[in-house]
């Protein structure tokens, strides 16, 4: 779901989920200081709902280290309610620390399906930045170590451990900054959904209020490029749907008769795109299916077309930069977004001219496998090297319409962001084209799970 902002006032769904819930749970409060000798900062804040039915958590005592506190809290409703209005109005306490807000004020709401990065569920989640973005400095690396308190080797590997998130990743972290509010989804939500054997789309349907609500499961999936709609009510708090064995795209939306969303689900199976729990397996395709469907669709968002390069060729800088900076960049992008394929030996008008010749004369002998094995070791060595961070990238190769295609698969990298080495921005794929992320923005290259295609500003 596209994000919503606020900033004039508080969002309407924060005051909306804490009146519905006041007084039939409690809310964890969490946040990570850091510096010391009365300077002190926010790393990151997290204010968490639990039911009261077993759901709450065992409340922990703050831990307070010389250079950083692990501060933790349970709220009434009507006490989570003050905390944002004081945010609001510019600034967050806790206890005897009062912090100013920095940033301008601008909440932004969004909803989010299961297995995301902040809830284990479906539900809202609320942000609000109180410090200027930029990585936090790693001069905080001393140990946590105090004779009454837990032991950490850093603040990193304590914010960690204290924050809710399934995945945390350190001072580099695009939530750095901010305070949340999480929010999970009782009155309705997706519990399972998965295709049987037989076509169906079998969805359960989980919550509060499933009894008292007319829900409808509305959406579509794709064969190909091909559209195909659907909605089913939820009976019994369950839906089913038919749907072909091997669609390529699946979405929708569990909503009721006055559209308000309850929960939703995105996945792609061809990219391995997937917001929610994934439903649908890998598609295999062969290398000329898939380079048929590159050349069809043009190069775009995870599909970029290059000639031969030569590996012994250096980056180059500026107006000199060679072809193998441009491949090197193209696999940082692809990895600082969502992957992609790089197909070498497609001419720009979508033409598979193959690599035989030019590969010929690098290597002065015939373009037989050995040949090629040796073109394709020392090419995925030379970009490796040239990449700073952790990069998973595969090359493959085949021969479609008699032309040699050289396919380089990049995934997703696990630990964002990754650079070219010595090159003083970082790149991200937007559309068919390698941008660079302005400085300042570098951090929210790791925080795109609820936004849009992106989630920072590219310079042109």
């Amino acid at each position: 779901m596209n994000p919503e902002y606020t900033s004039d006032a508080l969002p309407n769904k924060l005051v909306e989920y804490l009146a519905n819930v006041n007084g039939t749970g409690r809310f964890r409060r969490r946040a990570v200081l850091i510096g010391g000798n009365g300077k002190w900062k926010l790393l990151c804040c997290t204010v968490e709902w639990f039911r009261c039915d077993g759901e709450m958590p065992i409340a922990a005592s703050t831990r307070r280290y010389e250079e950083a506190i692990l501060y933790e809290d349970m709220l009434s409703a009507t006490q989570c309610l003050e905390f944002a209005t004081e945010l609001t109005n510019g600034f967050a306490v806790f206890d005897d620390l009062r912090l100013t807000r920095e940033a301008p004020l601008q909440w932004r709401t969004d909803l989010v399906p299961p297995n995301n990065e902040y809830l284990a569920s479906a539900g809202l989640v609320v942000g609000l930045r109180i410090g200027h973005a930029g990585a936090h400095a790693h001069a905080y690396v001393a140990p946590l170590l105090l004779p009454d308190q837990p032991y950490y080797p850093d603040f990193e590997e304590a914010a960690r451990d204290w924050l809710p998130f399934r995945v945390y990743h350190g001072s580099h972290d695009g939530r750095n900054d901010q305070i949340f509010f999480l929010l999970p989804e009782t009155r309705a939500y997706v519990s399972d959904a998965r295709i049987s054997d037989d076509g169906t789309l079998n969805i359960t349907v989980a919550g509060t209020q499933v009894d008292q609500i007319s829900l409808i499961t509305k959406g579509a999936y794709w064969e190909g490029t091909a559209i195909r709609h659907f909605d089913a009510p939820v009976e019994n708090s369950m839906c089913r749907i038919a749907v072909p064995a091997h669609i390529d795209r699946l979405e929708y939306y569990l909503i009721d008769h006055d559209c308000s969303v309850f929960d939703f689900h995105r996945e792609d199976r061809l990219s391995g795109m997937s917001l929610g729990k994934k439903i649908l397996g890998p598609k295999q395709r062969s290398l000329g299916e898939q380079i048929g469907k590159a050349l069809h669709d043009g190069e775009g968002q995870g599909v970029e077309f290059k000639p031969f390069i030569e590996p012994e060729q250096p980056l180059g800088t500026g107006a000199n930069k060679t072809k193998l900076r441009e491949i090197v960049t193209t696999v940082v992008a692809f990895a600082n977004t969502q992957g992609g394929h790089i197909y070498i030996g497609v001419d720009d008008d979508c033409i598979p001219v193959g690599i035989e010749q030019q590969l010929e004369r690098w290597a002065k002998a015939s373009a037989d496998e050995g040949c090629i094995d040796r073109y394709l070791g020392l090419l995925k060595s030379k970009i490796k090297g040239s990449i700073q961070g952790e990069v998973e990238f595969h090359l493959s190769r085949t021969y479609f319409n008699e032309a040699l295609i050289v396919i380089v698969e990049v995934l997703s990298a696990a630990q964002k962001p990754v650079a070219v080495q010595h090159d003083a921005y970082l790149y991200a794929r937007a559309g068919a084209s390698n941008r660079k992320v302005l400085p300042e923005s570098w951090r929210s290259i790791l925080d795109t799970q609820s936004s849009d295609a992106f989630g920072f500003p590219l310079s042109r």
